[in-house]
């Protein structure tokens, strides 16, 4: 999730950021949309499955998982949690991946953008994990720390970029407040550690710098045929932004 630092509250930002007037920025975040919701699709095996999301945002997932089954959607966030706590199916409340103790009671749990705003990831995954009930799934996406998009989100901390990048764009822009960026290395390790396996590895978007903000959807297009390429290449698919991955929750017979 591209947000602002919690507690300002801006729903309708990150909203804006899938119907982005950018070409290029509202593919980068449509893309992730579109892999989670169909994972989400895909690991609801039937009516009745029970979520946990952990890290609300605007919701986009919340509303899909409720369709489903039914959803405890948490968020440190208060702004958050109030804008889906009404929703049908959804108990939302203001909590603490990094403090999370829950049974492990839930079939899928949805982690999206999120552990790269936590300096203690690896908690937040250990506790994910205790939510879970064996073999159950965490679909879980955070960006690559080295990827193109998050090299230049460097320069976002600085106002004079930031407000040229704002009138570029003709859009709100935030520095994404990213403090934990992990290489797929450090992550896998993590995710090892926290009792997970993987089921499913992807990557995805790739922002060209200039061509993002001045080559319209020709330059989309050029992205995303470049993306199709660089995801088979080891040695520089971390240039795509977000690493997307199904684990899931090893059970006592796979010891």
């Amino acid at each position: 999730m591209e947000a602002r630092k919690p507690g300002q509250g801006d729903i309708a930002f990150q909203a804006n950021l899938y119907e982005s007037a950018n070409p290029s920025r509202r593919w980068l975040h449509g893309v992730r949309r579109a892999w989670v919701m169909a994972a989400i699709q895909r690991y609801a095996r039937r009516r009745g499955t029970r979520f946990l999301e952990v890290g609300i945002g605007c919701g986009i997932y919340t509303a899909e998982m409720a369709k489903l089954g039914p959803v405890l959607a948490i968020d440190i966030n208060p702004d958050f949690v109030a804008a889906v706590a009404g929703l049908e199916n959804v108990e939302a409340r203001v909590d603490d991946v990094t403090s999370l103790s829950l049974r492990p009671s839930y079939d899928v749990a949805v982690c999206s953008e999120v552990i790269e705003h936590l300096p203690e990831s690896q908690t937040a995954l250990s506790n994910i994990a205790g939510a879970l009930r064996p073999g159950g799934v965490l679909i879980l996406t955070t960006p690559h720390a080295f990827s193109t998009a998050e090299l230049f989100a460097r320069l976002l901390v600085f106002p004079l970029v930031r407000g040229l990048v704002r009138k570029l764009y003709a859009e709100h822009v935030e520095d994404l407040g990213h403090i934990n960026r992990l290489t797929r290395t450090a992550l896998l390790n993590q995710i090892q550690n926290a009792g997970f396996e993987v089921l499913e590895q992807h990557d995805c978007g790739l922002y060209l710098p200039g061509v993002a903000e001045f080559g319209g959807t020709v330059g989309r297009d050029l992205a995303r045929w470049l993306e199709g390429g660089l995801r088979h290449l080891i040695v520089v698919r971390e240039l795509l932004w977000t690493q997307c991955y199904v684990l899931r929750k090893k059970q006592a017979s796979d010891a």
